[in-house]
């Protein structure tokens, strides 16, 4: 999906290519590109199942205290990733991390997830470098908003790299996701405070230059662009959101029955 958005204010320009914009999605036109890229990417990688709606958004995503951010070039989004804080429905993750996840909150730790990254190209090394810009703008938002701690799953082959350049340490053993289609995966999580202290290379680049103030301000998604996408993707709007943590579910609709009915994997 091509947008006509641009010159928008609370956007930064990408270190690599000055034509590409970063910035958190504030639009339903961006919210609607995002989807549409994300099932691209799972579709082609063999993550999601193929769907008539042409888009992959999760019930987290179209949760108030999500925010996706996304890179675009000449009017195109070309990657994104979403930041799904610790809300009404908990974390994607604990679907196959229950433990590790409430041992978190036990411990009175703000948690967000980092989930659905994609990109329009394919092979992690042709988009590393945007993909390390992105994050440095998930890494100040989720800051900025008061969350302690980014936790993430990753398949185990990518796992390395996000615990080289990014700091992030591996918190449990490796299981079967569903949410991916049963692909193998790994959880990780980056503790922002003990990052600070231990001072890694990517609190650097993460940190090292604060981003504008209005770029690192929470963009929730109104109700309105909620019950659209809902209704586009082939479900009712039903009743509000009141899942308990860690059930991913709008009303008596649990998350998999969500995704059974709109063969969005």
């Amino acid at each position: 999906m091509i947008m006509q958005i641009l010159n928008m204010p609370g956007f930064v320009r990408a270190k690599i290519c000055e034509d590409i914009q970063l910035r958190v999605a504030a639009t339903r036109d961006e919210r609607q590109a995002t989807f549409e890229l994300i099932y691209r990417s799972y579709l082609r990688a063999g993550l999601c199942a193929e769907n008539a709606c042409g888009m992959r958004a999760t019930p987290y995503q179209l949760l108030a205290s999500t925010d996706v951010i996304l890179a675009e070039l000449r009017g195109e989004v070309i990657s994104t990733v979403s930041l799904v804080r610790d809300g009404e429905l908990g974390l994607p993750m604990e679907a196959a991390y229950p433990d590790e996840v409430a041992a978190r909150r036990k411990a009175g730790i703000r948690l967000a997830e980092v989930s659905c990254l994609a990109d329009r190209r394919q092979g992690t090394a042709r988009f590393f470098g945007l993909f390390c810009e992105l994050s440095r703008v998930m890494a100040q938002l989720a800051r900025n908003t008061d969350v302690d701690e980014l936790v993430v799953v990753v398949n185990p082959r990518h796992a390395p790299l996000y615990r080289r350049y990014m700091a992030f340490e591996q918190i449990g053993d490796e299981r079967k996701y569903e949410a991916v289609q049963g692909f193998p995966a790994v959880p990780l999580s980056l503790n922002f405070a003990k990052a600070k202290i231990e001072k890694p290379k990517s609190w650097h680049e993460f940190f090292g230059e604060q981003l504008p103030d209005d770029v690192l301000q929470a963009h929730p998604i109104s109700s309105e662009d909620r019950d659209y996408f809902l209704s586009l993707l082939g479900q009712g709007t039903g009743r509000e959101a009141s899942a308990p943590r860690g059930s991913a579910s709008y009303g008596s609709t649990t998350e998999e029955e969500m995704e059974d009915r709109l063969q969005c994997a």
